[in-house]
């Protein structure tokens, strides 16, 4: 009874307070910023309240509050921070002094902090700089001068609220404009830190966008030499000017070494840098003054560049960055783009193969010669005939030393790169080994790419003019004695070690063992003769008839030939393609070191 009584005296003092406190609370949002909302679907979040209720005014901005006991919650807004007029110039100049970024940042839980981050090109490194609030929603931070470089930076505003929600700016890129020869060739990541020596070719690329790109056009003959290349007229010319994303080919013949730098330069910005590419061979140099990784169009082949720090004369093999100052040639199958990236996010230029791809770059060396560009393989998506993963043969400025292919025995020893499908396994592979350098001795040797080697794939080559069978030229060197101006016929054979045993034999076995003129068949003859004759190795054949008097009545045959068993005929004409009269002639073969004559007999 007791208990009764008093739960009904507590119950008739909280009705009477809340009656007390019955009355409406309007709570009015005078300012919210654009992008930032209530909780909830715009509801406001009342808490441990008694007896209240919460009402929205449809016509106005405002909630209406009718409670007895009432506590809200400070967690009121669920939109991260706003982030505006950030005052990033599109160039700043490197002169000694400071600059001040300022940016404005709202939101209605407050701010926690704000930070200017900074991203240098061609590091890893962050730099982190707090911001100030100097006036109410206006930040502000100092970059020191030493932080503009040549290497360049990008930049974005990343602020938190009290309620741990956070605003990330856009990546903001700047030129920095540098002065007294920062940008100079003598550099760590240069490709020339020592410049470049006398009377040797090389390709060069400015890295960044030149205030004086004019090139005095010169001869050699007066000291130094610039050449571009066009792909559409398939030739070499003296530039006017440098352009940004172009090589070119340098020599002079000064006593030091040239180092080029610029008096004043602007970097470019730290974004993805187009090139365009035409069909065909391309020049082609990165913007930046760091090494950078690129992306390329599935028509455009890997990049390659001529010298190498301890080989200065000679081609390389793929690339898969691009260094400053230097130049590189790419090949496009069609009109494309290569896209260099200054921050990957990943090795986006490695080429990965499958279990049953592989890929073999050959690699050629003289005494001081290299060539390191050629290369051979099978890719799931290649065709035995020409497509994209075939690359002809570079337009050379000083051919000396070349490693060719005629791409599956179609076409002629025009090609650097012949990559055929996955669909057999088994195949051979006709090269020609060039050399227009002094007399030396030339190595070969191949290398699997990324190291990554088929089960069961035996590789062998054939030597033709040696008539011997190498079958550990991978992970070995293999010498050949040269001479300047002459070439050397080489077969590959890759596949299981049956086919390359028996293939690699039967190669060996159709080399004719001399030099031969075989008699005309028939003869006598009317009006047409045919004449065999054989090629140990790859030679300059002239085959000529002539008259009882000995005069030359007509050449038939006149050039390189390669090596094997051939056949050509003679219809009885001269040079005019007169008939000539009935009786004896004689037809004369003659190559290196080799001549031989036969007798015929023309009847009419």
């Amino acid at each position: 009874m007791f208990l009764n009584i008093i739960t009904k005296l507590i119950f008739l003092v909280l009705l009477i307070i809340g009656n007390l406190y019955s009355q409406d609370y309007k709570i009015q949002f005078s300012y919210i910023p654009t992008g930032q909302g209530m909780m909830e679907n715009d509801s406001f979040n009342a808490m441990n309240s008694i007896g209240g209720n919460l009402s929205k005014d449809i016509s106005s901005d405002s909630f209406r509050v009718g409670a007895g006991f009432l506590k809200t919650t400070q967690s009121v807004f669920s939109e991260p921070p706003i982030i505006s007029n950030i005052n990033f110039p599109e160039n700043l100049v490197k002169n000694g002094e400071s600059k001040t970024i300022t940016a404005i940042i709202y939101d209605l839980n407050g701010i926690k902090n704000a930070d200017l981050f900074l991203e240098i090109g061609g590091t890893q490194k962050e730099i982190i700089l707090p911001m100030l609030e100097k006036e109410e929603n206006q930040y502000e931070v100092i970059i020191h001068d030493s932080l503009l470089s040549i290497n360049s930076f990008r930049a974005r505003v990343v602020t938190i609220d009290n309620m741990e929600y956070s605003t990330k700016s856009d990546f903001k890129s700047v030129g920095i404009q540098c002065n007294n020869s920062e940008l100079t060739m003598a550099s760590d990541f240069s490709y020339y830190p020592s410049g470049i020596d006398k009377d040797i070719w090389r390709l060069i690329s400015w890295p960044s966008i030149p205030h004086n790109a004019r090139l005095a056009l010169s001869d050699l003959n007066e000291g130094h030499v610039f050449y571009s290349w066009d792909p559409i007229k398939n030739n070499y010319s003296n530039p006017a000017e440098i352009e940004t994303g172009h090589s070119y080919w340098f020599r002079h013949q000064y006593k030091d070494p040239v180092i080029f730098e610029e008096d004043t330069s602007t970097t470019v910005p730290l974004e993805p840098f187009v090139i365009e590419l035409k069909s065909g061979w391309n020049l082609i140099g990165s913007p930046f003054a760091f090494p950078v990784q690129f992306q390329k169009d599935s028509t455009i082949g890997d990049p390659i560049t001529y010298g190498l720090p301890d080989k200065p004369n000679g081609w390389s093999g793929s690339q898969y960055e691009l260094k400053p100052w230097n130049g590189y040639a790419i090949y496009a199958g069609e009109e494309g783009t290569i896209t260099l990236i200054p921050f990957p996010d990943l090795d986006s230029s490695a080429r990965v193969l499958f279990s049953e791809e592989w890929s073999l770059n050959l690699m050629l060396e003289s005494d001081s010669f290299f060539n390191y560009s050629s290369e051979i393989g099978r890719r799931k998506h290649a065709e035995d005939s020409f497509d994209i993963f075939d690359t002809p043969l570079y337009p050379e400025i000083n051919k000396e030393l070349s490693l060719v292919m005629n791409l599956n025995d179609n076409k002629p020893f025009d090609y650097i790169r012949d990559i055929r499908g996955t669909n057999n396994n088994n195949g051979v592979w006709s090269l020609r080994l060039e050399n227009n350098t002094q007399n030396n001795q030339l190595v070969i040797s191949g290398q699997f790419l990324n190291g990554y080697k088929p089960e069961g794939l035996v590789v062998a080559m054939v030597n033709i003019k040696e008539k011997n069978i190498s079958y550990d030229m991978i992970g070995s060197n293999i010498t050949l004695s040269f001479n300047k101006g002459t070439s050397y016929d080489l077969k590959l054979v890759a596949g299981d070690a049956e086919y390359v045993t028996r293939t690699t034999e039967e190669i060996i076995s159709n080399i004719p063992e001399k030099f031969s003129l075989g008699q005309n068949y028939p003869n006598p003859f009317n009006p047409i003769t045919k004449m065999y004759y054989t090629l140990p190795v790859r030679s300059k054949v002239s085959i000529s008839i002539y008259n009882v008097l000995g005069q030359e009545v007509k050449n038939i045959i006149n050039k390189q030939q390669d090596y094997g068993k051939h056949m050509i005929s003679w219809n009885g004409t001269d040079y005019m393609g007169r008939e000539m009269a009935s009786g004896v002639y004689f037809s004369r073969m003659t190559t290196d070191g080799f001549s031989q004559t036969k007798k015929m007999l023309l009847l009419k």
